[in-house]
């Protein structure tokens, strides 16, 4: 079961909203093209789920993730977060990736994945695909509104 005994571990799904389309780089990926619209990105926070959605919610000087460079042209509206100590971000990245067309190799430098980063011209449609694909690995989501954190000291 997918259940954690450590209530900070698990995966997420951090839904934004790009507006308009946009071509940037991202670290050694090089550039890059982004249709606007909603994406989801998925990834695990093994240490503290919360707090690396939060993480992601700030602004920052030097970028870490290939979603940090991404993330402040968008504006972020969901956190769909499931807790559990499995390994079970490239699962949910494998069922959202029948589902959406993907950016490959974005965020997935960490693991064996292609793609970690999902598009749809839908929120509504990321949501109800993140939520149903969780239930299905045994974690119970928890959708949670986010916005941005303008903490310049929490960097």
């Amino acid at each position: 079961m997918a259940g954690s005994k450590n209530r900070n571990s698990g995966i997420y799904v951090l839904i934004f909203h790009l507006s308009n389309d946009v071509t940037m780089t991202i670290g050694k990926r090089g550039e890059l093209d982004f249709q606007s619209g909603w994406y989801g990105y998925v990834e695990s926070g093994k240490s503290g789920v919360e707090a690396r959605v939060r993480r992601h919610l700030r602004t920052h000087d030097r970028p870490h993730w290939h979603l940090d460079y991404l993330m402040h042209l968008g504006k972020p509206t969901t956190a769909i977060i499931g807790h559990t100590e499995e390994s079970l971000e490239c699962p949910l990245a494998r069922h959202l990736e029948t589902i959406f067309p993907v950016v490959p190799r974005f965020g997935s430098s960490d693991c064996r994945c292609s793609r970690h980063l999902f598009h749809s011209p839908e929120q509504s449609s990321l949501e109800k695909a993140a939520l149903q694909g969780m239930t299905a690995l045994g974690c119970t989501p928890v959708p949670i509104q986010v916005d941005w954190i303008w903490d310049t000291e929490a960097k």
